[in-house]
């Protein structure tokens, strides 16, 4: 009983621990590692400090977790990356705080952990830590005037490490789709399709839906803008196809994408829509479903999704030619569309709202020159134009700056290569010098050695003649010793091939006696063959005389066809008809031998069985029933051009008829 007692508070205690934890996902691996199990880690001396920086590097920021407990965490392992002077995890560190405070939209500590960053970038060389950094720099970059150009080639360095990290697919595929959700609000069509190569590449290392996902939409962007170009109707299809794509993929991987891509989801149906509005011949039930879709998904709290919602609306019941229920939807999607503007939401760029705008007056106007109100229609247009003036303005800007950071870029880049060859001028000035002091002292050593190595040289001249005359005599005498042990090899060589000689004379008589032998074998068997064939000529002639020759024939050939050719009963009743006399026919056609065998293969023939029948009445393959059939053509003088079956049945019929008459 009182084990009992204790068992429940236990149990009681554990669901207590348990619902204290938060239990919040902090990590994309498939550990799902959370933050509490991560202060745990953290706080634990005995867990080495490089397993503890592995876990993090796989660990993603998330906005709706506790603030203090994130920040009391990652500034516990930031202290310990200082002590171990690790320059990959305090750069990783930082980042990781930098992007805490941007999803928590403080954007001075957002900078200023960048900042922090910076001094660690250009001697780190993990590929996560310097990954993360230029996705920071790139979001740094991008949500700024003028900093679309260089947010993307962060982007474009983020992605490349992530290349590298072929393994990690869950971490790569949660920061591309964060860039491709950049370029979609702010298109670059070369930058697009860099992107969307790097991306093919990583998919085709290792597939991940999340991954595609981000993919398709990257994909869905680049034709809808090359549809703004040149309103190729082709282009619509394919973003059409892709946005299909993105829904397909969130309903048949829900496990394995993350839940928040349901906006995602209701965007796509949208476009989808939209893009079937503009074709030549719309499908109008499909776009209400679509609209209806993106209603069931319940963002009402979402004033720039409610204004698309409503300015989708709008566009379908101005094509079905509804002006009233038309203008009442434009009226609300513009309504919404202020309401965001006022709101200032910092996850849409103001060049978005712009754009709507200007979208939304220009579908209002034209709303109105339908009902003809045309003064209305007069106010929209202006104030569509004015919009479009505001964007093309501001990005006249934008290229203004951008052409002159380039051509400041390009004297900091020409400044760069002078002094770099001002640099290398001095260099060879002083590279030259030390050559020259190099040969001249290296000039003087060589004269000095010189000098010396004479003096040595007329003294070993002296020696060395002498050494040559001692060598010359001892080379004769060395001569005359190779010329007496040459003769010595070739008496040897003599003994050794007359012993050679000897053994293959004995070898080869050995040969012939047993040649001899085998010739005599094969005489006897030759012999026996022979009488044997004699004995089996007398059998065959005997069977030739016998009066049951067509009997036995006729009787194997029934058994046959009864055991194999059941349905085939025409063929017995055809050698019922068949007379005695016609087998006597058969080998009055051949002059020579006609084996039973043959006789056989003659009256299946004769009534009428086919190759395959005959294959599978003597259980032989087809190939040889043709053999056989070639023989007995030969046998009986018939030509290629001849029927054999024709043949056999006219000397039947033939037979017949003269018994007949």
């Amino acid at each position: 009983m009182n084990k009992t007692i204790l068992l429940i508070l236990l149990l009681f205690f554990c669901v207590y621990l348990y619902s204290q934890e938060d239990i919040a996902v902090v990590c994309s691996n498939d550990k799902r590692m959370t933050l509490d199990s991560l202060e745990i880690i953290v706080n634990d001396p005995k867990i080495p400090y490089k397993e503890k920086m592995d876990i993090f590097y796989r660990c993603n920021h998330k906005k709706g977790l506790q603030q203090e407990k994130q920040i009391r965490v990652i500034n516990r392992i930031l202290s310990e990356s200082k002590r171990k002077k690790d320059i990959n995890g305090l750069l990783h560190n930082y980042i990781y705080l930098a992007n805490l405070y941007n999803e928590w939209n403080n954007k001075t500590f957002f900078n200023l952990y960048i900042d922090s960053a910076d001094v660690y970038a250009e001697n780190a060389t993990n590929p996560f830590a310097l990954a993360r950094y230029h996705y920071a720099k790139g979001t740094q970059a991008i949500n700024v005037p003028y900093g679309k150009k260089e947010g993307y080639k962060q982007f474009e360095k983020a992605i490349d490490y992530y290349d590298r990290i072929s393994s990690e697919v869950q971490a790569i595929s949660y920061y591309v789709y964060n860039i491709s959700v950049y370029t979609a609000n702010q298109p670059d069509t070369i930058f697009a399709k860099r992107l969307i190569r790097k991306v093919e590449n990583l998919l085709q290392k290792e597939y991940c839906p999340f991954l595609d996902f981000s993919l398709s939409a990257m994909k869905s962007d680049l034709y809808s803008t090359h549809f703004d170009a040149n309103t190729q109707e082709s282009m619509l299809d394919s973003a059409i196809f892709y946005e299909k794509k993105r829904i397909g993929l969130f309903y048949s991987n829900k496990d394995l994408l993350p839940g928040e891509l349901t906006y995602d989801i209701l965007q796509s149906y949208l476009l989808i829509a939209e893009y079937h509005s503009l074709k030549k011949d719309p499908d109008w039930d499909y776009i209400n479903d679509c609209i209806r879709k993106a209603h069931s998904f319940g963002y009402i709290d979402d004033s720039y999704i409610m204004s698309r919602i409503k300015y989708t609306e709008a566009l379908f019941l101005f094509e079905q030619k509804k002006y009233n229920e038309a203008e009442k939807q434009i009226t609300e999607a513009e309504s919404y569309l202020l309401q965001q503007i006022s709101e200032g939401g910092s996850i849409y760029p103001s060049e978005t709202f712009y754009s709507d705008e200007a979208v939304h007056a220009g579908l209002h106007s034209k709303i109105l020159y339908a009902k003809g109100d045309y003064k209305g229609a007069l106010k929209y247009n202006r104030i569509k134009n004015d919009l479009k003036l505001k964007i093309r303005n501001k990005e006249t800007r934008e290229l203004e700056y951008l052409y002159n950071t380039e051509k400041e870029e390009r004297k900091i880049e020409q400044l760069k290569i002078i002094n770099e060859n001002q640099i290398k001028s001095i260099g060879m000035l002083v590279l030259v010098a030390i050559l020259l002091i190099t040969a001249i002292v290296l000039l003087w050593l060589w004269f000095y050695a010189a000098k010396k190595s004479l003096k040595r040289r007329s003294a070993l001249i002296k020696a060395e003649k002498e050494e040559a005359e001692l060598n010359l005599k001892i080379k004769e005498e060395q001569a005359v010793k190779e010329h007496l042990e040459k003769y010595e090899v070739l008496l040897s060589d003599y003994h050794t091939k007359e012993m050679e000689l000897e053994g293959k004379n004995k070898a080869m008589q050995q040969l012939l006696k047993d040649k001899e032998i085998l010739d005599k074998q094969i005489e006897a068997y030759t012999q026996k063959i022979n009488e044997y064939e004699r004995i089996n000529d007398k059998k065959q002639e005997s069977f030739r005389t016998e009066e049951s020759l067509y009997k036995l024939v006729t009787e194997d050939i029934t058994q046959l066809i009864t055991k194999k050719l059941q349905d085939k009963k025409d063929y017995t009743e055809s050698l019922i008809r068949m007379d005695e006399q016609y087998i006597s026919a058969l080998k009055n056609a051949y002059n020579g031998n006609l084996s039973i065998p043959y006789i056989k293969y003659c009256v299946c023939f004769a009534i009428g069985m086919e190759i395959g029948e005959v294959s599978e009445c003597f259980s032989i393959e087809q190939a040889s029933v043709h053999m056989v059939r070639y023989r007995l053509k030969k046998k009986f003088g018939l030509d290629n051009n001849d029927d054999l079956d024709v043949f056999l049945r006219k000397m039947n019929i033939h037979y017949h008829y003269e018994n007949d008459k």
